[in-house]
């Protein structure tokens, strides 16, 4: 009895969890769709308005930030979809393996009722005859109730146990219907979502063309590009202040005792010269300053450009904590990690964003993946290290 309740309990259970699971995927789908909806009404109007001033290079740049930011977000909702089928797709095998346990385990029961009723309808009325004839005290007629009593409780038992593995195995095979129903419009609207995804390549692959022959574009991208670094400084600088702010509060609380080792065993600045490149590639723009070859002009780059094939994993390269998520027209979508002693590394033009603000990240630890976003040359990953507000040449470190 005990047995059939804790079955029955797990079946529940699972059904329940199964059912957030479910509520959890289909939610970052609805949230990346609804996003998604919104930016491509912004994208229309400005291909609307471009169609209109098709010599407005303000214009032409508004219309490939949105373009870049609509790509963004259909690979990651495209991505998300994935995630969701490979979810619905899980959790139909473990419902047809609980489907098959439950089928199982209802003919198991048949056949127990069917043993019953052969031996109750060939044997049993014999038996209760003899039983009857033979009883001689008060004290037999009592065992033989009690044990008549026994037997159809455990009948009643097994009938209703019967009952309950029907109803179950009809409940499972009606959510795996849904299921494949649901894994269907999730198919239609990946294909959707990637015949769009491809239409949107080819037109900011256009405009890319186009404003590489512009020299009014070029510079533009480029004060792009200069307000980005600009506000990525700003969100270093804000972190630093909030580290020193913390760092200053816990060294009144602790007394003059030096900082711990990190958990790691090793200190950030231990990694010069043999840190581990945080994706696969080859360096195609250095540190410091460099001259623009088409505007002959001189720029300062903060960091490395690491050529590289889309959708490469990007490794943190130490162990840290995910400081900043942002998206920004001249990077794309850009993550910044804290480490040890006012240590931050720096990550941009990502495409699949794998963890979350706030979340601590190990050394090795996949962050995301190589995009094209905000690049004029194609997948490349721009990578950055910092220490406090200095920032520092990567190629000095890179093993």
């Amino acid at each position: 009895m005990k047995r059939f309740h804790f079955k029955r309990f797990g079946v529940a259970a699972w059904s329940v969890c199964l059912a957030w699971s479910a509520a959890s995927g289909q939610d970052e789908v609805s949230n990346r769709k609804k996003e998604l909806a919104a930016l491509r009404q912004q994208s229309a109007a400005y291909e609307k308005e471009l169609k209109k001033h098709s010599r407005d290079e303000a214009v032409e740049l508004q219309y490939l930030a949105h373009l870049n930011k609509e790509i963004d977000l259909t690979r990651s909702y495209v991505t998300a979809l994935n995630r969701d089928l490979r979810r619905l797709e899980q959790q139909m095998g473990r419902r047809g393996r609980e489907i098959d346990g439950l089928d199982a385990e209802r003919e198991r029961l048949r056949e127990v009722v069917k043993k019953r009723m052969v031996q109750f309808y060939k044997h049993r009325r014999a038996k209760e005859i003899e039983w009857l004839l033979s009883i001689q005290s008060w004290d037999q007629l009592k065992a033989w109730m009690k044990y008549e009593k026994l037997i159809a409780d455990n009948d009643r038992r097994t009938l209703q146990a019967l009952q309950d593995r029907g109803q179950a195995l009809q409940r499972e095979q009606n959510f795996v219907r849904i299921e494949m129903q649901e894994k269907e419009r999730s198919l239609q609207e990946k294909q959707r979502e990637e015949a769009r995804l491809q239409s949107s390549l080819q037109k900011r692959q256009m405009l890319l063309a186009n404003l590489q022959k512009n020299k009014k574009l070029v510079q533009a991208r480029l004060a792009e590009i200069k307000a980005s670094e600009k506000e990525i400084g700003n969100l270093i600088a804000q972190a630093e202040k909030a580290r020193k702010a913390q760092a200053k509060k816990k060294s009144k609380q602790q007394g003059a005792e030096p900082a711990p080792a990190p958990a790691s065993g090793h200190r950030f600045s231990d990694l010069k010269g043999q840190m581990s490149w945080p994706t696969t590639g080859t360096i195609v723009s250095h540190f410091g300053r460099e001259r623009h070859p088409a505007l002959n002009t001189v720029t300062e780059n903060l960091g490395i450009e690491i050529k590289s094939e889309l959708g490469n994993p990007v490794i943190s390269v130490d162990d840290g904590v995910v400081q900043t998520i942002t998206w920004q027209r001249g990077r794309g979508t850009i993550i910044i990690i804290s480490h040890d002693n006012g240590f931050y590394t720096v990550y941009t033009h990502l495409q699949d964003i794998r963890v979350a603000e706030s979340q601590a990240v190990k050394r090795g630890q996949t962050i995301g993946t190589v995009g094209d976003t905000g690049s004029l040359i194609g997948p490349v990953l721009h990578f950055q290290i910092w220490k406090n507000t200095t920032n520092l040449n990567p190629e000095e470190w890179l093993g």
